[in-house]
């Protein structure tokens, strides 16, 4: 399973930066990476040019743009409060104006890391859906 995070409606979703500032003031342990972010989002566009190029699953062209507009200005998070801990803890990118997307190695990290999801949509007033 897995989990977006989406600013509520008529609330515009927060910067990278504003998220992350968040995260830093509700969690003990919090490490981002701009050029994480940008390697990271880069990926989801190569992976999304291939489909397109084998041309046997349906590509968002419009998801494709906003993404590439985007990646100069993502950020990748980890975040928890014990940075020893595997299962306590959750990563995203940040990519403006898209909702954050968490998903979860084992239904374990899930169970252990769904209080931090929790906490997360709370710091940022996000709402949680599944996905």
């Amino acid at each position: 399973m897995a989990h977006r995070l989406y600013a509520r409606d008529g609330q515009r979703p927060l910067l990278p930066r504003v998220v992350v500032a968040r995260l830093e003031s509700e969690f003990a342990y919090v490490e981002a990476s701009e050029e994480e972010g940008h390697r990271h989002v880069g990926g989801i566009i190569r992976q999304m040019l291939k489909l397109q190029q084998a041309g046997h699953i349906p590509v968002d062209l419009e998801y494709l743009e906003r993404l590439k507009k985007a990646q100069r200005g993502s950020i990748f998070v980890y975040f928890g409060d014990d940075p020893g801990s595997e299962m306590a803890c959750l990563s995203t990118a940040v990519i403006p104006g898209e909702a954050l997307f968490f998903d979860y190695n084992s239904r374990a990290h899930e169970k252990a890391a769904q209080p931090l999801l929790l906490r997360c949509a709370a710091a940022l007033d996000y709402e949680i859906l599944e996905s």
